[in-house]
């Protein structure tokens, strides 16, 4: 009794200790409920609850009628990272279709494909046992058929590679205690061969040294298996290292890099790596804000370094920043070739801005993927927002982190990237270095047990996992060690996505961590010892290989491709353009004016979606070449007439939604594409087509045609015209 006192005590500690934390998420999550009801919003990750709680006690028809599809055929793909609520939410369709008949008396079907053991998503809601319990006994449809078919023919990897994989993972299923963990891979994680044999895998351990660190011994250990492999008459590309942690692929990219190996890994492909981009950020913040002192000297660094010699980088900063005045910095930086205008840059758009910065500061043999990938970024972020450089920065600084180019196809250089991302591709050959990672540690966990509600006023206490937990009752004892177990199931499925990725070699880095007694460690170099051991196993030798250290396969030379897009060389100075005017053109006859006119003021009306639009129409028909500065007044005035007439003042009413060309999809029919299509609060449509020349029936038809298509989707035209535009203006309203 004293004793299951104590553990009693222990377990209200526990939990105390996390009340302070449950409060303040008690406190966070009121505050965002509050935020998403004031602005109407809904957090993506609760959209999953949301339907299950909606669907739950709804028939099938019911969900299919709100859904307004019926599915017949059901296809899931890597089913083992499906969480639990997904799947839930959607048995009650598939349990539908494949239980009812369609009118030719055939049921549907589901697919689902997966493998248990890749599932390294739990953190996320994936759930490995759902696929596990699906393969064996468990059905949750009431139609009876289900066929579970194991794909047991590893068609990726050389003989070597699978012999390999099958003994390690047959051996890890002895760490396992939970029967359906066990069994998955005692008994199916065998793979038969393919046609391809040989094949080598090695594993090493770092020595123990006093004048380097670990990182550093493993930095040093995959750099000479680097080496070793081209001389086995691998590339670069053909070599990819995957690691755990995120940190460690930096760590071996900068240590790669300082040995002259390129590498291809997503920090490297980010574009805020781009040095060159870097600068052209620098430049927009000094451009928004020429009182930021950190971003002067970022971009003059730039500059020092590449655009003179004559001093001291850390000197040329200096001397740059002193200069006070932009016009004083201007003239200093047009002494070492740059010339440029802060003043005149800030008066683009955000794109020509851009294209400016570059075309003055970035050199042209510098101006690479990155920088044109950029541009694309500032475009398309011009297109949608037409926002300025303040307002690029922003979303730059939200975005950067996830903004990068696409992985080169042909470049000879290693690739790095975490085991996570690796998922699902194969390459040549896999160093996984850093494999001692302890399974058993990591950021401090919680775990959510039962709870006497009289006593504690709550159904279940939320406790930080440790041993400890197994004293707080037998109920606890379960969770605690199915917890264990999960955890266990969860880095050994990681483990396997590592060594599964390699087709012709794998080589594993790892180190002993042996205790002063000769214990095996609690990480994952004891998994690598423990198979070890059964192949001649000594703590005193450091390497261990299984066939021979040679390539087999055939190097496949890749064509390089001739059809380069060229990277942007300069940039269009637009005072040195003249824009040929269509009425240069096209109005040289009386006739052939009239048609132009009217096409263009027709235009110039596709940009107007109220009176208050009518000047950056006119200015954007200049910027596009569409009228030349002479003829604004005259065109500007006859716009203000349409727009301002009296039978046309729905027409133009700010009240209204206005839809300019906008395409319709017919169902059994072609396209329509109204000029302008205005749209009251009470759902009434406003009709309206620019026209040239005279009045024609067919005119009136077309216009049918188009009220015909839109009242189909639910809306009611109450107000329909013709505007003829020609040497002057004519209203038909029908």
């Amino acid at each position: 009794q004293v004793y299951a006192r104590f553990e009693k005590i222990d377990y209200y500690e526990a939990f105390c200790k996390n009340i302070t934390p449950l409060s303040l998420l008690n406190t966070v999550s009121n505050e965002l409920a509050k935020i998403q009801k004031d602005q109407n919003v809904l957090s993506i990750a609760e959209f999953n609850k949301l339907i299950f709680e909606q669907i739950q006690n709804q028939p099938a028809p019911f969900i299919y009628e709100r859904l307004g599809e019926k599915y017949r055929h059901f296809f899931i793909d890597e089913f083992q990272d499906t969480s639990e609520m997904q799947w839930l939410n959607l048995i009650p369709l598939i349990d539908n279709a494949t239980s009812s008949e369609d009118l030719e008396g055939q049921k549907g079907s589901l697919l689902i494909v997966g493998d248990p053991k890749q599932s390294i998503y739990r953190w996320r809601g994936g759930k490995a046992e759902q696929f596990i319990a699906l393969s064996k006994d468990e059905n949750p449809f009431n139609n009876p058929d289900k066929k579970a078919v194991s794909l047991d023919t590893n068609y990726r990897s050389y003989s070597q590679v699978i012999d390999f994989n099958n003994d390690f993972f047959q051996l890890l299923s002895n760490e396992f205690t939970n029967e359906d963990y066990k069994d998955l891979y005692e008994n199916h994680s065998f793979q038969k061969r393919n046609s391809k044999q040989g094949g080598h895998v090695s594993i090493s351990f770092i020595p123990e040294e006093d004048e380097l660190t670990t990182d550093e011994m493993f930095l040093t250990a995959t750099f000479q298996k680097i080496e070793a492999l081209k001389a086995e008459n691998f590339k670069n590309n053909d070599i990819v290292i995957l690691t755990r942690k995120t940190f460690q692929g930096s760590l071996i990219a900068n240590f790669l890099n300082e040995k002259g190996i390129p590498v291809l890994s997503s920090e490297s492909l980010l574009l805020a790596s781009s040095s060159e981009v870097k600068c052209i950020v620098y430049v927009l913040k000094y451009l928004n804000n020429n009182s930021d002192i950190d971003a002067k000297v970022h971009f003059l660094y730039y500059i020092a370094k590449f655009h003179q010699d004559k001093m001291p980088i850390h000197d040329f900063i200096l001397l740059g920043k002193d200069w006070q005045t932009e016009l004083e910095l201007e003239a200093w930086l047009k002494e070492y070739g740059i010339d440029l205008s802060f003043q005149n840059i800030r008066k683009k758009s955000l794109y020509e801005a851009t294209e400016l910065i570059i075309s003055k500061i970035i050199l042209k043999e510098k101006r690479s993927a990155y920088t044109q990938y950029f541009l694309d970024v500032i475009l398309e972020h011009d297109i949608k927002k037409q926002a300025g450089i303040a307002d690029f920065l922003n979303y730059w600084r939200l975005n950067s982190h996830k903004l990068s180019i696409p992985s080169p196809e042909g470049i000879d250089a290693v690739r790095i990237m975490t085991i996570h991302k690796s998922k699902g591709l194969e390459f040549p050959v896999v160093i996984f270095p850093f494999a001692e990672d302890d399974y058993g540690k990591g950021p401090k966990e919680k775990i959510w047990l039962n709870a006497d509600e009289e006593i504690m006023g709550l159904p279940k206490a939320l406790v930080d996992k440790s041993s400890k937990i197994a004293g707080y009752g037998e109920d606890a004892k379960v969770v605690y060690t199915q917890k264990k177990q999960e955890d266990l199931l969860d880095d050994v499925n990681v483990l396997y996505v590592a060594l599964t990725r390699a087709e012709e070699q794998l080589h594993i880095i790892s180190k002993m961590n042996l205790t002063k007694e000769d214990l095996l460690p609690n990480n994952m170099s004891s998994f690598f010892i423990k198979y070890l051991e059964n192949h001649g196993f000594d703590k005193n030798k450091s390497e261990y290989s299984f066939g021979e250290p040679k390539r087999v396969s055939e190097r496949v030379e890749k064509v390089e491709n001739s059809n380069q897009i060229p990277i942007l060389d300069s940039v269009l100075e637009f005072k040195k353009i003249k824009i040929a005017q269509r009425e240069s053109v096209m109005w040289q006859t009386k006739q052939q004016a009239a048609i132009e006119y009217g096409n263009t003021i027709h235009e110039i009306l596709s940009f107007i979606s109220y009176p208050s639009d009518i000047e950056e129409a006119l200015e954007k028909a200049l910027e596009n070449g569409l009228i030349i500065p002479s003829q604004k007044a005259e065109i500007s005035q006859v716009i203000c007439d349409i727009v301002s007439h009296d039978d046309l003042r729905d027409y133009y009413n700010p009240d209204h939604k206005v839809v300019n060309e906008q395409t319709i999809l017919q169902k059994n029919a072609g396209l329509l594409k109204p000029d302008r299509m205005v749209i009251s609060a009470l759902n009434e449509v406003f009709l309206l087509d620019y026209k040239t020349g005279v009045y024609h029936e067919k005119h009136q038809t077309q216009l049918e045609n188009y009220q015909r298509a839109i009242e189909s989707m639910g809306y009611r035209v109450v107000k329909k015209a013709l505007i003829y535009i020609g040497e002057r203006v004519e209203i038909v309203n029908l």
